[in-house]
C-alpha cells in the first residue's frame, strides 16, 4: 500500500514537474518567435527604405557633380578651349542622363516623382541652351549673353531641384531610423512582458 501510494506521489509530482516545465518551455519558445519575428522584420523594414532612399541619394549627387563638370566643359570652350571642353560635356552630360533614370525609376516618396519629371524637364532645356552656347561658330559676346541669361539660371534650378530631391530622402532615411529605435523599444518592452510571464510561471 505503501509502495502503492509512494508511486502515485512520484507520477503526480512528475506530472507537475512536466506541466510547469512544459509552460516554461513553451513561454521561451513563445519569446523567441516573437523575438525573431520582430527583429527580421524591423531588419527588412530598414533594409528596404534605407536602400531606395541611398539610392536616390547617391543619383541626385551624381546628378551635381555631373553638372558641375558640364559647366566647367562650357567655360573651357568659352574660354577657346573647345575640344576639351566640348569632351567634359559629352562625358558628363551622359553621366547626368544615367544618374536621372536611376531616379527616376527609383521614385519612393510622395512628391518626388513631381520633382523628378520636372528635373527631366529643366535638362532637356538646359541641353539645348548648352548647343547654342557651345557652338564654336556664334560670336563669343553671344555665347556668352546666353549662358549668362539662359545656361547659368538652368544650372541653378536644376542643381536646386536634385538638391530638394536628395534632401528628401537623406529626412526619410532619419525618420526610419527613428522609426526603427521606436519599434525597438516596444520589441523590448514585449520581451520584458513575456519574461516576467515566465517567471511566473516557472515559480508557479
Amino acid at each position: 500500500f505503501l509502495i502503492k501510494k509512494r508511486v502515485k506521489r512520484m507520477s503526480s509530482l512528475r506530472q507537475k514537474l512536466s506541466l510547469g516545465l512544459g509552460g516554461l518551455l513553451a513561454v521561451i519558445l513563445v519569446i523567441s518567435i516573437l523575438s525573431i519575428l520582430q527583429l527580421t522584420r524591423l531588419g527588412e523594414s530598414i533594409d528596404v527604405i534605407l536602400r531606395e532612399n541611398y539610392r536616390s541619394v547617391i543619383a541626385c549627387q551624381d546628378m551635381k557633380e555631373a553638372l558641375e563638370r558640364m559647366d566647367s566643359g562650357i567655360l573651357f570652350s568659352l574660354l577657346g578651349y573647345s575640344e576639351k571642353g566640348d569632351a567634359l560635356i559629352h562625358k558628363n552630360d551622359q553621366a547626368f542622363d544615367g544618374a536621372l533614370r536611376v531616379e527616376l525609376n527609383n521614385i519612393t516618396l510622395p512628391g518626388e516623382g513631381e520633382k523628378a519629371t520636372h528635373l527631366q524637364e529643366l535638362f532637356k532645356k538646359y541641353r539645348s541652351v548648352l548647343r547654342d552656347v557651345a557652338d564654336s561658330k556664334k560670336s563669343i559676346a553671344t555665347r556668352k549673353t546666353a549662358y549668362f541669361t539662359e545656361l547659368l539660371p538652368l544650372f541653378e534650378e536644376i542643381k536646386g531641384t536634385a538638391d530638394e530631391i536628395l534632401k528628401m530622402n537623406q529626412q526619410n532615411m532619419s525618420e526610419a531610423n527613428d522609426r526603427a529605435r521606436q519599434r525597438a523599444t516596444s520589441a523590448k518592452e514585449r520581451m520584458y512582458i513575456l519574461l516576467f510571464v515566465g517567471t511566473i510561471v516557472a515559480i508557479g
